[in-house]
């Protein structure tokens, strides 16, 4: 495959591979994907007073209810939230 597209249809190309390479052409595609750079806003990650202060709320609420807010224990005695985690958590809950 040398990489034009021969048409239009910019995935064209991928009904042009043989069926016993679509394994090997799904794992480089999804290792290419993981690769992709990331939204830097999504990978934030906030601290409990960061979550409190958004939340209207105390520290206290925020470590007592930290998993239904998507907590990540970063260590024993640390706890941090993914912005987008946090966000979706708000819109589901109407908060």
């Amino acid at each position: 495959m040398s990489g034009q597209v021969v048409s239009g249809d910019p995935l064209a190309a991928l009904d042009a591979i043989p069926v016993e390479q679509v394994p090997a052409a799904i794992t480089r595609l999804t290792a290419r994907l993981l690769a992709a750079p990331t939204d830097r806003a999504d990978d934030e990650l906030l601290t409990p007073p960061q979550v409190a202060a958004l939340l209207q709320t105390s520290v206290r609420y925020v470590y007592r209810h930290a998993k239904a807010l998507g907590a990540i224990r970063v260590s024993r005695r640390k706890l941090r939230f993914r912005r987008a985690a946090f966000e979706r958590h708000l819109k589901r809950n109407g908060d």
